[in-house]
């Protein structure tokens, strides 16, 4: 069974926004307990919360917080204690100054309209505050400022209110003289309408990074940005907002007397945040110095003097030649990973990435990168840059500047660094790509941009249910539009209605009279639509809520175009007076792209596709356009294909049958004349030859039927029978048609299949599960069938139980059946529930017909049948949440085993469950088993259970460790696996291990990940980066895109795309099938059949048949509860 508020198919985002929320509303709950803004709305403390670290930190006496002059990173609220603003004195002196106010507990204070500090603050009395992200608490101000402004205490207010201090020398104390004016800060801003601009510019500072990882830092001089950490063992860290001036950076590379700080893990920054903006901003620093490296010690050439535009430019690049040396380096060392050759537009979306974040520029400053002898420059700066100089003209020359100082990165130009930067780059790539060509004109666009475009709109939501047609005619019209601040209305209620948008990127607020904001609206949203299509003015304002945002724009003229266009292009079949077929002609302009409509030919660009339709007459539009074209040397018709994957949800298996065998009996006579003198000829031979067309495209179609579902096909007992029974009437038309011998050799070739795979299924049954414990007797990779078995102990409320051996199709009044006479109940005749008790104290109450009940229980969980009224108080005994050291046989896997050797047998085993679990099994899980009676999900059930498995593997191992170095070498070991997962197409495990590295028990142990070297923490971030959920996951997708098949896909995410698809749209329309749902639901199962492959080559066996038993059975803890009270033991809670 699934994690709790895990169903099948969520994803980290779920949990960390669940986990946020419990963290904020306990940190609200203690400061109305202690009386701190109590007069604070709920909702307005939560927005400000929720942008907050959350930890509060503890800093002793005397601490300086912020001194004059340092750049504004936070806010304050301050929980307890007491801080001194005052005004420091020029000697310096560190408790000298001019006193300005003391804020006691409650107090919520910081700049609003500066960008560096106004004055300095320190420690009075042992303080416990918070901090609050600058720019995000701005954002809230900016929308809150006449409610806020009574709770705030802005420090440059207070001094500007002090009025002028005179300046003292040293050693002398201060004066206050109210006639002299002394300037606080030369870039004072007064006007609050200004606030846009400040905000842009504290953008600006915060964009201007610097990689401080590995740099050691003058302590006494640079002792104002950094923080002290809270415990007995006190230590100065830096500031991770802080951002030194260049000379600072001089200063740290030539200095060589002072200590090093030790490297900190942001709790606040827990690995289910994956959207880290300044981590993002160091990671692509880091990248472009070492693409910068590697091209001036190996391809020096590359930049030199050239003529462009009559002027000379020195040490540039041309456009066309780095993307072709880039292309080999990404070639050269991700090529082996990926198994797939990066494209020519891939590679330049990569530049254009890097242009975008001033990593290289444009001679003449232009915005979009050009793959053509147009000439680039490097823009950053590289504090060794000297170094490699001299590197380049000595290759002898390997001292570095200071031996004492480490360089910013690793200067060797390192395998592994280099593979992750580089795959890192190009997960950015086609994001840039796709930016780079909708800020293009509509007319420039390529074939193969317009192609790009269309199947980037694939994946947005707010698309969804256009049809294909609609979709590619977008593909040349929609525009990128970007605004960089928050607060920016785009339009205004009353306003014409001139654009449809989509959120790209960031939300909206909407806004109407009188009313407030009554919506917002996030990423993959649209709105102004309806003003477009009723030519009416907006019915609201629309207000940025996030800096930054990206939309997808399309004017008004286009989309009435496309609306016109697509109404013209859509052809209704009527009969009766109603629709029973809708079709769309589809005009294919996009180069040779004919794949996705097999009629369509270069010659003519043109086909239908299928909207909608009743089911037979959808089945007869196959027969009579699909089957005669189909090409086995060729991709399958799509909409045939779709039609197969998906005809359960909407054609029952009978229904389908009953049609064809009437297709293929049609005309089953010869008519006679009406003269009664014989036969027309020529009927008779038309006659014939229709007889013989309908007979063909029937059994074609169950050729093809049985290829596209192959196991699913022969698993269904009524297409079983229906090839029996078409089967007989073939050899009978062959006897008595001419012409039939073509259909016979069909059939046969279908009976050969058939029989072949009939004797695989035809088996004996197997032991899938023993008492909850995957059997060595399982099928796998062949799928479970209904016949195979599980051994399963169902418990009583008297503490007795007993084991049985049920088939999977066995449903839980069965159960409940067979155990009756042996449990021997008092009152027999009374109804029984079968209830399932997880290990942290949920209950499932099974109903009567639920099925293969064994396979969708969790690991540790109990099965009881009881009465209705001891339903309540069935609670987990202490053997559910059993520590593994209390097993005297346990010995932990990693000591049986390398890294290496448990990932190759983890991904051989997930690939028999993937393998045996069929498409099918993904409808019936979603659309809901009570819709599928007598059929069971029991392959995806046991993979499913497995991906959890590993997630709490992953937790309960490192939490079981009793010592803080063993916890850090196993934490180690599970990224080298997950790497290992990764490297072998194993997506399951990789992201089964990251979910439960990011778990909360594990998240929150700073110290541990504190103490993880710098390698794999890398290593774990490029992880989390294919974990984004944002534009869909579009990162995962990329980096699955290039993989080749065997590949065990991430299925949870599968399922959420499958449940979205189907809780999104509707099935039916006017009684027409959806069939636009259908196409979209049968995209997900063809990449799920597309992951599949018989083999993954050669896996080494484990030689000791206990160890494969370990690796295919883990010991594991799934209560969450007890997981963070293991958690808490290692480190103490931190509020």
């Amino acid at each position: 069974m699934p994690i709790p508020g895990y169903n099948g198919h969520n994803i980290a985002q779920h949990q960390s926004s669940y986990q946020q929320k419990n963290i904020v509303e306990e940190l609200m709950r203690k400061l109305k307990k202690n009386g701190i803004l109590t007069n604070v709305s709920d909702n307005i403390l939560y927005q400000i919360l929720s942008c907050s670290e959350m930890i509060p930190e503890r800093v002793s006496g005397k601490v300086i917080l912020f001194q004059q002059g340092d750049p504004v990173s936070s806010w304050y609220l301050l929980i307890s204690g007491q801080i001194e603003l005052y005004l420091p004195s020029s000697c310096n002196l560190i408790y000298s100054g001019y006193h300005l106010k003391t804020l006691n507990s409650g107090a919520l204070f910081g700049e609003l309209q500066l960008l560096t500090h106004s004055c300095s603050g320190r420690v009075k009395k042992v303080a416990e505050f918070i901090k609050i992200h600058h720019s995000h608490f701005l954002k809230i101000y900016n929308k809150q400022a006449d409610y806020l402004q009574q709770y705030l205490t802005i420090m440059q207010d207070i001094v500007n209110e002090k009025g002028q201090v005179k300046q003292y020398s040293s050693g002398e104390g201060i004066s206050y003289n109210e006639e002299e004016d002394i300037p606080i800060h030369n870039n004072t801003i007064s006007s609050s309408s200004q606030q846009t601009n400040i905000q842009r510019n504290i953008n600006n500072i915060m964009n201007t990074s610097f990689i401080q990882s590995n740099n050691q830092y003058d302590i006494q001089r640079y002792s104002p940005n950094f923080v002290i950490t809270s415990g007995r063992n006190k230590r100065l860290l830096p500031d991770t907002n802080y951002i030194p001036s260049m000379a600072q950076q001089k200063h740290l590379m030539l200095n060589e007397n002072f200590e090093q700080p030790t490297e900190t893990w942001n709790t606040n920054d827990n690995v289910f945040e994956f959207s880290k903006p300044m981590n993002m901003e160091k990671q692509i620093i880091e990248i472009g110095l070492l693409l910068k490296r590697t091209m001036e010690v190996e391809n020096s050439e590359l930049m030199q003097s050239r003529t462009y535009q009559q002027r000379v430019f020195e040490n540039v690049m041309f456009g066309s030649e780095i993307v072709d040396w880039l292309e080999e380096l990404t070639d050269s060392y991700l090529n082996s990973s990926t198994n797939s050759s990066f494209n020519r537009s891939h590679i330049v979306g990569m530049w254009q990435y890097l242009l975008e974040n001033n990593i290289i520029s444009h001679v003449t400053n232009e915005l979009q990168f050009k793959d053509c002898r147009i000439p680039y420059r490097w823009t950053i700066i590289d504090p060794l840059e000297k170094y490699f100089n001299k590197k380049i003209t000595r290759h002898d020359y390997e001292e570095l500047p200071n031996k004492n100082v480490q360089p910013l990165i690793n200067e060797g130009l390192n395998e592994l660094d280099m593979k992750q930067a580089l795959f890192h780059l190009s997960s950015l790539g086609p994001d840039a790509f796709f930016r780079m060509i909708l800020t293009k004109p509509s007319q420039e666009r390529s074939p193969e941009e317009l192609q790009f475009i269309y199947s980037e709109l694939l994946h947005l939501k707010a698309l969804s249910h256009l049809s294909t047609m609609v979709k590619r005619e977008l593909a040349s019209v929609i525009h990128f539009e970007q605004h960089p601040n928050a607060g920016t209305i785009l339009f205004r209620q009353g306003d014409e209605g001139k654009s449809w948008y989509i959120i790209l990127k960031g939300s909206v607020d909407v806004s109407i009279h009188g009313k407030g904001i009554v919506n917002t609206l996030h990423e993959g949203d649209d709105f102004g639509k309806l003003a477009l299509v009723n030519d009416s003015p907006r019915a609201a304002t629309i207000a940025l809520r996030e800096d930054n945002s990206q939309f997808l724009r399309v004017d008004k003229h286009d989309f009435n175009r496309i609306l016109r266009d697509a109404e013209a292009n859509t052809v209704r079949l009527n009969e009766h007076g109603k629709d029973v077929l809708v079709l769309e002609k589809v005009n294919v302009d996009f180069g040779n792209d004919l794949c996705s409509y097999p009629n369509a030919t270069p010659q003519n660009h043109c086909c239908y596709s299928v909207m909608a339709g009743q089911p037979e007459k959808m089945l007869e539009y196959i027969l009579e356009t699909r089957i005669d074209a189909v090409n086995y040397d060729e991709p399958l018709d799509t909409f045939l294909e779709d039609f197969i994957l998906t005809h359960i949800i909407y054609f029952h298996t009978n229904l389908l049958c009953n049609y064809l065998k009437d297709y293929y009996m049609r005309k089953s006579y010869l008519p006679t004349r009406i003269d009664g003198r014989g036969f027309h000829s020529i009927d008779n031979d038309i006659d014939l030859e229709q007889r013989l067309i309908a007979k063909r495209r029937v059994v074609w179609f169950i050729k093809i039927w049985q290829d596209v579902l192959q196991t699913s096909f022969f698993l269904d007992k009524i297409a079983n029978s229906f090839v029996e029974e078409i089967n007989s009437c073939v050899l009978e038309d062959s006897q008595n048609l001419p012409g039939m011998h073509i259909v016979l050799e069909k059939m046969k070739e279908i009976k050969r299949i058939k029989e072949s795979f009939m004797k695989t299924l035809n088996r004996h049954p197997a032991l899938l599960l023993n008492c909850g414990t995957y059997s060595d007797q399982a099928p796998a990779p062949q799928s479970a069938l209904q016949i195979d078995i599980c051994n399963q102990t169902i418990y009583t409320t008297e503490n007795t139980f007993v084991t049985i051996t049920a088939s999977i199709d066995k449903t839980a009044n069965d159960l409940i059946e067979v155990c009756k006479p042996r449990l021997r109940f008092k009152d027999n005749y009374e109804q029984k529930f079968l209830v399932e008790v997880k290990s942290n104290g949920n209950r499932v109450v099974f109903n009567g017909t639920d099925i293969s009940i064994p396979t969708v229980i969790s690991h540790n969980s109990k099965l009881y049948i009881v009465n209705k009224e001891e339903i309540d108080n069935l609670v987990p005994t202490e053997d559910q949440n059993r520590i593994t050291w209390d097993i005297p046989t346990y010995v932990s896997i990693f000591d049986r085993l390398r890294c290496s050797e448990i990932a190759q047998q983890l991904t051989q085993f997930h690939n028999q469950l993937f393998e045996a679990t069929n498409e099918h099994e993904l409808i019936i899980n979603v659309l809901g088993r009570d819709k599928f009676p007598g059929q069971s999900c029991s392959n995806l059930d046991i993979l499913m259970r497995r991906f959890n498995e590993i997630q709490y593997w992953s937790v309960t191992e490192i939490l079981l460790q009793r010592c803080h170095t063993r916890r850090v070498e196993i934490l180690k070991k599970f990224i080298k696996i997950a790497n290992y997962c990764k490297e072998n197409n194993d997506l399951l495990s990789l992201f089964a291990i990251t979910l439960g590295l990011s778990s909360a028990p594990i998240s929150r142990l700073s110290i541990l990940w504190k103490s993880l070297p710098q390698k794999f923490s890398r290593q774990y971030s490029g992880f989390e980066s294919l974990l984004d959920p944002s534009r869909n996951h579009r990162s995962y997708r990329i980096f699955i895109s290039k993989l080749t098949p065997p590949i065990i896909p991430f299925v949870p995410l599968l399922l959420k795309d499958l449940t979205f698809t189907h809780e999104g749209n509707k099935t039916y329309y006017t009684g027409l099938v959806n069939f636009e749902k259908m196409h979209m639901i049968a995209n997900v199962l063809r990449s799920f059949k597309n992951c599949k492959a018989s083999s993954l080559g050669f896996v080494p066996a484990i030689k000791k048949p206990e160890q494969m038993h370990w690796i295919k059975n883990f010991i594991i803890i799934d209560n969450p509860k007890k997981l963070m009270e293991l958690s808490y033991q290692i480190e103490g809670r931190k509020i």
